[in-house]
C-alpha cells in the first residue's frame, strides 16, 4: 500500500524527534530546562509509577506526575518531542504497545506561563503519534487493525487548537455471499472549513 503523503512512517526514532529523557537542555527558544526519571512505584510492577522532572541545571525535583503507566517500566519509555510547534519539549510517555505494532502514548504538555508539564487528552488519544516531518505544526497518528487493515490521520495546530485535516484507511472486502476477497477499499477524508470531502476506490492492490 501507498499511503497519503502525508502519512510519513517512523523508521527511527531519532529521524521523528523523539530524544530518551535521561537529561534534556532545551533549546534557546524555550525557558524549560527539563530532564525526567521514572520511578516504579513498586520494583515488581515498574510499569506504574510516577515521573520526575528534573531541572537539568540544578539537578532538583521541580514536578511529579503520579499515576503514571510506562509500558517499558525505566527510562526509555520517556520521550521528548515538540508536539504543539513552541520551541519547548513536551512529555510522551509510551503507555502501550500492542502485539500488532500499535503504539499508545501518555502526553504531557509543557505550559510556558506555569513552567509546567500538563496532561493533553485530545494528543494521548492519537495513536502512534509523530510530529509530521513536512511541517511541525502538524502531527500525525497510525494503527492497524490487522496486517490488512491500517489506517492514519493528521492534525494541525490553529490558533492554539488542534484541528483534523486527514485521515484515511485501507481494508479487505469481501463477498457477502461467497465470503471471498473482492478488493482492497481505499478512503481518505480531507477535511477542511467545517465540510469534509471522501474518497473511496476499491482495488486488488494494497
Amino acid at each position: 500500500m501507498k499511503a497519503p503523503r502525508y502519512m510519513v512512517k517512523r523508521v527511527l526514532a531519532g529521524l521523528a524527534g523523539l530524544v530518551p529523557l535521561a537529561a534534556l537542555a532545551a533549546g534557546p527558544a524555550c525557558d524549560a530546562h527539563a530532564g525526567f526519571a521514572w520511578r516504579p512505584a513498586d520494583a515488581g510492577a515498574p510499569a506504574s509509577g510516577s515521573v520526575h522532572v528534573v531541572d537539568t541545571r540544578t539537578g532538583r525535583t521541580v514536578q511529579v506526575l503520579d499515576g503514571v503507566q510506562n509500558y517499558y517500566g525505566n527510562d526509555d519509555g520517556l520521550f521528548a518531542q515538540d508536539l504543539n510547534n513552541d520551541g519547548c519539549p513536551d512529555l510522551v510517555v509510551t503507555t502501550e504497545v500492542a502485539p500488532i505494532g500499535n503504539r499508545t502514548s501518555t502526553i504531557y504538555l509543557y505550559d510556558r506561563a506555569s513552567g509546567r508539564f500538563v496532561f493533553s487528552e485530545a494528543l494521548s488519544a492519537i495513536g502512534d503519534i509523530n510530529v509530521d516531518s513536512r511541517d511541525p505544526n502538524c502531527l500525525t497518528g497510525d494503527w492497524k487493525g490487522g496486517a490488512d487493515d491500517v489506517g492514519g490521520e493528521r492534525y494541525c495546530w490553529r490558533k492554539g487548537k488542534l484541528v483534523k485535516t486527514n485521515d484515511y484507511s485501507v481494508r479487505p472486502m469481501y463477498d457477502k455471499k461467497t465470503g471471498t476477497f473482492s478488493c482492497f477499499e481505499h478512503s481518505e477524508t480531507t477535511h477542511a472549513g467545517g465540510r469534509k470531502r471522501e474518497r473511496r476506490d476499491c482495488t486488488k492492490r494494497f
